[in-house]
């Protein structure tokens, strides 16, 4: 039977009698099978396209056959993103796809956008179609469309029949070059490749269908593989948990390493664009009983900002991007936030600590905002800094001056105890004591002598070297301040000196009078509705209630495990201090008697490709877990639903 890890799996879930079902069985031992690979690997499989296709962006990769990887491995994958849409330009019948909207664009908030998706599911097949063709055609894939009137090549025109063809001839100098460049790496025919598609869990059979014909018709597609995108981060994290997490991944407990504790378990918080699920997973294989969805991503946090900054300061309704990345730059969650607003209160605006300013870009010397610090919170941190170089200097002044009392001290002593000894000598020999200070008093007057006649000297050599500065001062006004030949490298440094102050002057007053965003509690404030979405009149739990709902949902002997590997992927996982909140939260609510700990990736964005990529390597994923285009036809034609052909 073939096994699946498509959006409706049920893997390895224990009925009452706590231990699994005769399916569940086969699901798990089929997916530990393929987690544990094998000594040898059948080499004629073909080339893997791995797609995480996400609201805002498309990751993807290729992953060539067993026999041209090299010894570096999985590792040795690059992933690549472009954006998840089609985008046109004003007063312009083009229409950029994917990563051809950042290449060609500078200002984003000009364009027309149309999105494929919507709340996590597809909902223009057009414009995923086209950008699953971009992906295809920056991976040099050539698509072989398997309906009449080419299905793809129609939909695109000359620019398809260019990638399929790879001798026509371009309008323009830019298009011929890329023209030379595809063809150079077109290496692989969509027949011969197989196509690992990540999706969300409970994608409806309407959407996977539609999702099939594409792949399979328009694309033509050789094997399809589905699979749920946050297995692959278990399978990710199965295998990271059982080395040094200091080698690939960051350690974000107390332990100076992650251990993996064997219980196969992993509870999955994959947080992004359009939703955050909680996914519990054994063995790489989802829960569906357990799963829990909420309806609070990236996009609404960014449209709560926008509102907010459009309500305070300006209408930025229509700049998206802008605010975007105002967001990703600026928002960070709070562990006290009920303080935080307190203190926001009675603190005046600019002298909050958390207080910023996103400065906007101009799309001339700066095409994406910079952070600063307000102008009142600047000169506070400025005096500060300068009243602790204060109380540094006194303090090294101080001790300097205990050294040397402390040396005088010890010369004073030393002196005394030679006056004694004159003394003793004084009495012992008179005359000779009073020879002695003739002499002495003959040398002090000799002393003061030359030190009268330096001083003459000295006053002599300075009156001359103020006389020669003046002159040389007279001959730099009247030359103007011209780099000549005359001019002495000590004038030519003053001169260029002079003129970096200026520069530098001028380009911080420019700095100032840029246009910037103030923002400050809304910087915590925004993201706190993923942890309390009543904020916004949803009548919903956060992200820790959904967490410990979706435990308790599944089977009592898998509970403890899960809380005690918890593992954060998404976009939202980025935010600074997120982690940390889940944790905190997730403790208070978690039974005592269980550990807890919440795990988070250097790059939560990329960990499920790395895990779909890992597992497209192992032997018998294709048998297992992808099917080719023959048996999807027949299939269909035997009248299989979505449920009949996925399991």
């Amino acid at each position: 039977e073939k096994g699946t890890m498509g959006s409706e799996t049920t893997v390895a879930s224990p009925t009452k009698k706590n231990s699994p079902s005769k399916d569940a069985r086969k699901s798990a031992t089929a997916i530990a099978k393929v987690n544990r690979g094998a000594t040898t690997k059948d080499k004629s499989l073909p080339a893997c396209i791995v797609v995480d296709t996400g609201g805002w962006t498309v990751k993807y990769g290729l992953v060539p056959p067993l026999q041209q990887i090299n010894n570096n491995g999985p590792a040795s994958q690059i992933m690549s993103t472009m954006y998840n849409a089609t985008a046109r330009p004003p007063h312009q019948l083009t229409v950029l796809t994917g990563d051809e909207i950042t290449t060609r664009m500078k200002n984003l908030g000009q364009l027309t956008w149309n999105n494929s998706m919507e709340r996590g599911m597809i909902t223009d097949g057009e414009t995923q179609l086209r950008v699953w063709a971009r992906t295809l055609e920056v991976l040099g894939v050539v698509p072989m469309p398997q309906i009449k009137g080419g299905g793809f090549l129609k939909l695109q025109g000359a620019s398809a029949a260019k990638r399929r063809g790879g001798a026509a001839n371009a309008s323009t100098a830019g298009d011929a070059t890329a023209s030379r460049s595809n063809a150079s790496i077109q290496k692989y025919s969509s027949n011969d490749c197989t196509f690992l598609l990540l999706e969300p869990p409970h994608v409806p059979s309407v959407i996977s269908e539609g999702v099939d014909c594409i792949l399979f018709r328009e694309l033509g597609v050789g094997r399809v593989a589905r699979v749920l995108g946050p297995c692959m981060a278990a399978v990710k994290y199965l295998s990271v948990g059982k080395r040094s997490a200091g080698r690939d991944d960051q350690a974000t407990t107390i332990n100076s390493e992650w251990v993996n504790d064997d219980t196969n378990c992993c509870c999955v918080i994959d947080s992004g664009y359009s939703f955050t699920h909680v996914v519990p997973t054994y063995r790489g294989g989802a829960m569906t009983k357990a799963i829990r969805r909420l309806d609070i991503g990236g996009k609404v946090l960014t449209n709560l900002l926008k509102e907010a900054v459009t309500y305070r300061q300006w209408n930025m309704m229509d700049e998206y991007h802008i605010v975007n990345d105002a967001k990703e730059q600026l928002s960070f969650v709070s562990d006290k936030f009920e303080s935080e607003m307190k203190q926001s209160h009675v603190t005046r605006k600019g002298l909050r600590w958390f207080d910023r300013e996103y400065l906007l870009p101009d799309f001339v010397s700066s095409t994406r905002g910079s952070v600063r610090l307000p102008a009142p919170l600047q000169r506070k941190r400025e005096m500060e800094k300068m009243e602790e170089m204060k109380l540094e200097k006194e303090r090294k002044e101080r001790e300097e001056k205990e050294d040397t009392v402390s040396d005088v001290d010890h010369d004073g002593n030393d002196q005394q105890i030679e006056d004694e000894g004159a003394d003793a000598a004084s009495e012992m020999d008179v005359d000779d004591t009073t020879s002695a200070k003739k002499k002495k008093n003959s040398d002090s007057k000799r002393q003061k002598k030359e030190k009268g006649k330096k001083k003459t000297k000295k006053r002599s050599k300075k009156r001359k070297h103020d006389s020669k500065q003046s002159d040389d001062d007279d001959e730099a006004d009247m030359s103007g301040g011209e780099d000549s030949d005359e001019e002495s490298d000590e004038q030519r440094l003053k001169r260029l000196k002079a003129m970096r102050d200026e520069e530098r002057k001028r380009r911080e007053r420019e700095e100032r009078e840029r246009q910037a965003l103030a923002l400050s509690v809304e910087r915590f404030a925004i993201p706190e509705v993923l942890f309390r979405p009543s904020d916004i009149g949803m009548n919903c739990g956060g992200i820790v209630e959904a967490i410990v709902e979706s435990i308790n949902a599944c089977d009592e002997i898998y509970r403890a495990a899960m809380y005690n590997n918890v593992l954060l992927v998404g976009g939202n996982a980025t935010i600074p201090g997120f982690r940390e909140r889940v944790e905190s939260e997730l403790r208070k609510l978690a039974p005592t008697s269980y550990p807890v700990r919440v795990y988070l990736p250097n790059d939560p964005v990329s960990y499920a490709w790395e895990g779909a990529v890992q597992f497209s390597q192992q032997d018998g994923f294709q048998k297992q877990f992808s099917i080719d285009r023959v048996s999807w036809e027949a299939m269909k034609k035997a009248g299989k639903d979505q449920s009949g052909i996925w399991g």
